[in-house]
């Protein structure tokens, strides 16, 4: 927001240069990115963070100087010249939605002159980046920056029945807004109406039918307090952000209303003449109440690490608005002002004391003790899965979570989570699967020639459980298409494959301690059938793998085949890091032998290397398939797979009939598959 160094100076008296200005407001918590020389004034730029909307304005701003420089702030004293007829007669106001609007001010001013604003009034808007429109509207701006209070003047001869209804818009109904802009309103949309229809968005615009111009004789002010969520999604979905809505979404201050609305009213009298109508309609129906605080010196001490004197605390608290009461024993009874929504606490207070003591002046102190530190098991794990992840030449993306619920919906089941208030139809949903956005992001580098890709994310998912109750999972994707090794004078390229993605799995799966990790060749619909597969632990389903299927490839666009797994990370982090050993290089050689198998067609892998680990032999070393062979002398429905297996000892070198102990005990364990030794 633009400050006019001239403006605060009426407000409090300022000896500072306008350097020394800028650098006292960043200490304070307003930080101050730039000031500029704007003809007999300096004008500086403050960064005014969410949760101070009392500074959004010069008084408020001025009220933080006075209390750091230590000078008397000048109270807004406001002289309203009254005469003629009550104004509750020319003019009527109601609030349909109290819950939307919890106060609504109005003063009528008739038989104004509009047309150009004096030239002072002109000079000060236009330093602060406010364009002159007409004296009347003007006025309203003028009071806005000063107090911080958005107002609106409506042409009081174009509302239908001199009547202001405050409610929610009716579905469908229209608007024409200020700026020329056609709406459709939703009954999520407050409206300020007259008798008939809308003349005013609540809280962000006015209506172009009602405005003033320079026909218009009679003025109707308003000066109201909106609910702040209501105006944030107003202008969210109506594609507005005004002065006025940047306030009343961050919180105006509602004991503030008349005293901005007078000051608006005497102010177009002064520029504008015309007669103000004796009274202020004033429509409050419950004034809300909030509690006191109590702040002891001693939490201010344990907190800040310093000493402040009681007499300094209250004066700072005083001087920020405070009502401090001491009620002994070194605490007081703080009473919170209106226009401080972000104060609720006594951490808020003490915050409000360091600020103007100065953090720089507050002591470092070493603490008594280290504070413990517990082991986050569920970092290590994110860390040790991302690690291995980069260093088999994957890259990490983040993707956004919104997605369209049509697309989500052709790789979940799952009831997907809408959004109240979407940007557009491809972000009205919150995913239930990662993978349309890695495909995204994989047709993004393939559409700039970058066609080995190797991608990985650990973000989360979204779906709607009973009761209508969102909940999200944190999953892992992978995303991979092109080859494991481009083509070179040594040798011929190598695309990648269904086991290049399973060994990623199964190497991700094996930093973990999972018991009976098991794999079964079939996936989800969106695989190529015979080309996917999932891993489980005891029959649950940790991972999905395969490649993307064909007409989804041509949907997205992919020109090449491109392999995806999804991990339910939210589960793997139910198990523990694996625990590493030591297991010292044996000092006796180890043996080799192969075993010419005749297998079932139907009998997986896995469940032969089950088999064996099962038997739990510390001299069988290794095994693993080396060849197959169909045809010939084999049985048909059966295959021939030639398995490796490695022996040896820690103690001693394995004699002959050790070594023939060992292969009869694991043809044994075979038997029982049906596994025969071939011949």
């Amino acid at each position: 927001m633009k400050i006019s160094v001239n403006w605060l100076k009426e407000f409090v008296e300022i000896a500072r240069t306008p350097l020394e200005l800028k650098s006292d407001l960043t200490m304070i918590g307003l930080n101050t990115e730039s000031v500029a020389q704007v003809g007999d004034d300096w004008v500086l730029d403050v960064e005014v963070t969410t949760n101070r909307p009392d500074c959004l304005n010069h008084y408020g701003v001025a009220r933080e100087l006075a209390t750091l420089y230590r000078q008397p702030l000048k109270k807004i004293e406001v002289a309203v010249k009254e005469s003629g007829r009550p104004a509750n007669e020319v003019a009527s106001i109601e609030i349909s939605d109290p819950d939307l609007c919890a106060r609504y001010c109005g003063r009528v001013v008739q038989n104004v002159k509009v047309g150009p604003s004096p030239d002072w009034l002109v000079k000060r808007l236009e330093a602060v980046g406010q364009r002159s429109i007409n004296n009347v509207a003007d006025a309203t701006n003028y009071v806005l920056m000063e107090l911080g209070h958005p107002l609106h003047a409506f042409d009081l001869a174009r509302l239908n029945q001199q009547k202001i209804i405050v409610r929610r818009a009716k579905p469908g109904e229209p608007l024409r807004t200020l700026d020329g802009t056609d709406h459709r309103l939703t009954r999520d949309n407050l409206v300020i109406a007259d008798g008939t229809h809308p003349v005013a968005l609540a809280g962000v615009m006015g209506g172009q039918e009602s405005e003033i111009s320079a026909s218009t004789h009679d003025v109707l002010l308003e000066s109201a307090w909106f609910e702040p969520v209501s105006i944030r999604r107003t202008s969210k979905s109506q594609g507005f952000h005004t002065e006025a809505s940047h306030r009343f979404e961050r919180g105006a201050d509602i004991q503030m209303a008349p005293l901005a609305l007078d000051r608006t009213a005497a102010l177009i009298q002064e520029i504008a003449g015309g007669e103000i109508l004796a009274g202020m309609i004033d429509v409050y129906p419950q004034p809300p109440h909030r509690p006191d605080l109590q702040l002891a010196q001693s939490e201010i001490t344990r907190i800040l690490g310093a000493e402040i004197p009681a007499e300094e605390i209250e004066r700072i608290l005083r001087g920020l608005g405070f009502q401090v009461q001491a009620l002994g024993g070194e605490t007081w009874q703080v009473t919170v002002p209106s226009f401080r929504v972000d104060v609720s606490r006594e951490v808020d207070l003490v915050e409000e004391v360091a600020r103007h003591v100065g953090y720089d002046r507050l002591p470092s102190r070493v603490r008594p003790a280290p504070p413990r530190v517990e082991r986050d098991t569920t970092r290590d794990k994110v860390i040790t899965s991302s690690s291995l992840l980069v260093s088999l030449g994957f890259h990490e993306i983040i993707t956004t979570s919104m997605v369209d619920p049509a697309e989500g919906g052709r790789f979940s089941t799952s009831t997907p989570v809408i959004l109240a208030n979407p940007l557009s139809q491809d972000a009205s949903a919150m995913r239930s699967s990662a993978v349309p956005s890695m495909l995204r992001a994989i047709r993004w580098n393939l559409d700039r020639d970058t066609n080995d890709a190797k991608l990985f994310e650990l973000g989360k998912t979204y779906s709607m459980v009973a009761n209508s109750v969102p909940e999200e999972h944190r999953v892992l994707t992978l995303g991979a298409t092109g080859h494991r090794r481009a083509a070179s004078v040594y040798d011929s390229e190598a695309p990648l494959d269904f086991f290049d993605l399973k060994g990623t799995l199964e190497a991700i799966l094996g930093l973990l301690d999972i018991p009976a990790l098991a794999f079964e060749p079939s996936g989800p619909p969106y695989f190529q059938v015979g080309k996917s597969g999932r891993l489980l632990s005891q029959g649950v389903e940790l991972a999905v793998l395969g490649m993307i299927h064909q007409d989804l490839a041509r949907d997205y666009k992919l020109r090449q085949a491109v392999w995806a797994a999804e991990i339910n990370f939210e589960r793997l982090l139910g198990f523990p890091l694996r625990t590493r050993r030591f297991q010292p290089i044996s000092k006796f050689p180890a043996v080799e032998r192969d075993f010419s198998l005749v297998v079932p067609d139907d009998l997986p892998y896995a469940r032969l290397s089950s088999a064996i680990a099962g038997l739990a032999l510390d001299e069988v070393r290794g095994f693993h398939p080396v060849d197959r062979f169909r045809g010939g002398s084999i049985p048909p429905g059966h295959y021939s797979l030639l398995l490796r297996v490695t022996f040896g000892s820690q103690t001693h070198t394995l004699t002959g009939d050790e070594i023939d102990g060992l292969s009869q005990r694991l043809l044994i364990a075979l038997q029982g598959l049906e596994v025969k030794l071939r011949g």
